[in-house]
């Protein structure tokens, strides 16, 4: 399986390393001109979203890539080689994961230094690691370390959620109408999933609303916690407010996201193992 998440790894490298390459150049363009005067980029409100977006279109693209790899082996004759390796299903799927994770992880430290680089060296202030320290620090009054550490872990959850979502409508597709080639039957597969699993998360966290304070660890309700209601943002039974700081999760949502990506990667592999036909 390992041997098998290094050729996962070493079959996807060059093109990831090139848009981080291409990111960097771009960025580091950016921060150069950020200093001048009456340059394009010297405004907050335009070097923002453009920097955001730079980087949003450039992990789409190594997202898109990473799956139409799998998309590929399904449907081309580089499916012979990988599904007929003496490994399970669940071993194929596995790796790709592993891989893939690896690449999203290793893209979002890359950024985080090479932008705090940046800061450091085209920043027109004196920034020290004493002045570093009490931002850390008063963040930290804000939002508790064990609430970052779970919201980290929440976010690398949806996205290997979605990852096995989009596995299993792409296999289910392929199984479904076995020979036939209907490249977008997956993408509608994956839409009609989404909001069914969607639909039925909402449900659960109105029928069971108990929540977990990510920074106390205590239990309540939302007659409890009415930041709850003017929370913005909300999603995998994760809430949290900006400006409070306050963060929770709904317990059975929570149970309820975990069951489910359990399911769709058995459900894969089954598929990958014994159903796909070559």
């Amino acid at each position: 399986m390992l041997k098998y998440v290094k050729y996962e790894i070493r079959g996807t490298y060059k093109f990831i390393l090139g848009i981080m390459a291409l990111v960097f150049i771009l960025l580091t363009a950016m921060y150069a001109y950020s200093n001048k005067e009456g340059s394009l980029f010297h405004s907050a409100q335009i070097f923002m979203p453009i920097g955001v977006m730079l980087l949003f279109g450039a992990a789409l693209t190594a997202f898109l890539y990473i799956v139409g790899s799998f998309r590929k082996e399904l449907y081309d004759d580089s499916g012979y080689l990988t599904f007929t390796l003496p490994l399970t299903g669940n071993q194929i799927l596995g790796s790709k994961l592993i891989a893939a994770l690896f690449w999203f992880i290793g893209l979002g430290i890359a950024v985080a230094l090479f932008n705090f680089l940046m800061v450091m060296i085209f920043s027109p202030f004196h920034i020290d690691l004493h002045h570093l320290s009490k931002i850390f620090s008063e963040f930290s009054k804000i939002l508790s370390i064990k609430a970052c550490i779970y919201m980290i872990f929440s976010m690398v959850c949806s996205v290997v959620s979605v990852l096995l979502l989009i596995y299993f409508s792409m296999a289910l597709g392929k199984v479904t109408f076995r020979h036939k080639k209907i490249g977008g039957l997956w993408f509608v597969l994956f839409i009609i999933l989404s909001s069914i699993f969607g639909y039925i998360d909402t449900e659960i966290s109105q029928w069971i609303p108990y929540y977990l304070d990510l920074n106390t660890f205590h239990v309540g309700t939302p007659a409890s916690y009415q930041d709850l209601l003017q929370m913005p943002y909300h999603g995998g039974g994760l809430y949290f407010h900006a400006v409070s700081g306050y963060a929770a999760t709904n317990i059975a949502s929570s149970v309820y996201h975990l069951a489910l990506m359990i399911a769709l990667f058995l459900g894969t592999g089954y598929l990958i193992e014994k159903k796909i036909d070559l």
